[in-house]
């Protein structure tokens, strides 16, 4: 999660790239026919986007990270792929839609200027914003499983220098935790408050806090040092949530927007979920035509694949794919997607590399099993197994499943036990922060997936 310093640069960057693409508009314009035309009102439709094409383009490519170096080579690289795939959905657009668009001159000579304009914004951007204020001094309280975690996270981070970790548990004194040496009992960080040596503390301890403990971070409050629980600090830094370092208590006393019955849970989110299988299932016929033609000449079988997955409130359905595996793939059982499985076909790499094998779900969107973004649906035999080994795994299960969601764009298949914790983390960071603009931020990085083939086996 950004900062709101970060947030706001990052909307600073996006207002810089549609200023620059309305007025290279009236530039190009200028430039074609040598006259001074109020744009935004002869080619509403036109200027507006190219707008949203160029700044989605943008979007789905990182190209508002604040992190990157926008000089080096591997940016350079990611922008010049986002004007690309800009520019030719813009030319699509275009194509189907004449009334929309410009002359041929006008959105040549634009398509020209926007890359460059854009560009020399962020080389301006970085030389005037960057970032020159130092890392935040933070102290870990706890030097346990959750500390190193924790500190695991902390270290990674350029933004956040560790200061200490502490714990009253004499035995774990004089520990080493990466470079850190655990120092002593929680009463230290009184000293450190006082002498403005830490700016932050983060109480990484799952089990009841001690009286000794609190007063001591108490005292440090009214030194102005920030607080933070460990499960919080580490949801805010890597977008998942510890499992293995929260209870029962931590979700007793924290909001988890997914569980809520409000408009958009109940109604929109919904009534968008209808529309977009709906139109889904019309537009991608001609590929589902062409898939279904390309896998009964490859292979013996149905073109289409069922399998029982838990849903919602754990009521099995059954999913529907285009089948991507050989005939009878698992007469010996269920067992976990392999790398480079040799049960999987010749076409079935391609629509799984492309996720052209996900199309049929949508259909099981438009009945209501599943949900555009949600948790990754599993099958009964494996929930069975991680309900009784995985913490919390059960909770997944409480909204419906989705076709992508925050674990597939951010975590590879999963195909062990470790990957499905790893992928629980994320949904319950789904669950606890779901709104419609982390469904959106979900939906265009998915588009970024499929288009760079990430995660599939």
């Amino acid at each position: 999660m950004s900062s709101p310093h970060n947030k706001n640069k990052h909307i600073l960057l996006l207002l810089g790239d549609i200023v620059i693409i309305i007025c290279s508009t009236y530039l190009a314009v200028f430039v074609r026919i040598s006259a001074h035309l109020n744009v935004l009102d002869i080619y509403t439709g036109a200027t507006s986007f190219f707008v949203v094409a160029y700044t989605l383009s943008f979007y789905i490519f990182d190209l508002y990270k604040l992190n990157y170096k926008f000089e080096r080579t591997v940016y350079l690289a990611r922008f010049l792929l986002a004007i690309f795939m800009a520019s030719s959905v813009i030319a699509i657009v275009f194509y189907v839609f004449p009334s929309w668009r410009f002359g041929r001159g006008i959105s040549f000579i634009n398509m020209i200027i926007i890359p460059s304009g854009t560009y020399l914004w962020r080389i301006f951007f970085q030389t005037v914003f960057a970032e020159t204020k130092r890392p935040k001094a933070i102290s870990i309280m706890g030097a346990g499983e959750a500390g190193e975690a924790i500190y695991g996270v902390l270290s990674r981070k350029n933004d956040y220098v560790v200061k200490g970790i502490f714990d009253d548990d004499p035995e774990k004194w004089n520990q080493r935790i990466g470079d850190q040496i655990v120092t002593g009992p929680s009463s230290l960080i009184v000293d450190l408050a006082e002498r403005n040596e830490i700016d932050a503390i983060v109480i990484a301890i799952t089990h009841e806090k001690s009286s000794k403990l609190l007063k001591a971070v108490v005292h440090a409050k009214t030194k102005g040092i920030e607080v933070y629980d460990m499960p919080s600090l580490y949801q805010r830094l890597t977008g998942k949530l510890p499992v293995d370092h929260i209870t029962d208590n931590w979700f007793v006393y924290n909001h988890l927007h997914g569980m809520d019955r409000n408009i958009y849970t109940k109604n929109v989110k919904r009534m968008v979920d209808i529309a977009l299988s709906f139109t889904g299932l019309i537009v991608s016929l001609p590929v589902m035509i062409a898939v279904s033609v390309a896998i009964k000449l490859d292979s013996l079988g149905p073109v289409l694949f069922r399998q029982k997955r838990v849903g919602i409130d754990g009521k099995i359905y059954e999913i529907i794919k285009f089948r991507s595996m050989i005939k009878n793939a698992e007469s010996n059982g269920a067992i976990w997607a392999l790398e480079d499985d040799p049960r999987v076909t010749r076409v079935g790499r391609f629509i799984r590399k492309t996720r052209i094998d996900e199309i049929p779900q949508m259909w099981n969107v438009l009945k209501g099993d599943m949900s555009f973004i949600g948790p990754r649906p599993e099958r009964p035999e494996f929930v069975d197994l991680l309900n009784n080994e995985i913490p919390f795994y059960h909770l997944r299960h409480a909204i419906r499943p989705g076709i992508t969601g925050w674990a597939q764009v951010n975590y590879r298949y999963g195909a062990s036990k470790e990957d499905a914790i790893e992928k629980l983390q994320y949904d319950i960071y789904y669950m606890k922060n779901l709104s419609p603009f982390l469904d959106l931020h979900i939906l265009l990085r998915t588009v970024r997936v499929v288009l760079f083939g990430m995660g599939a086996r």
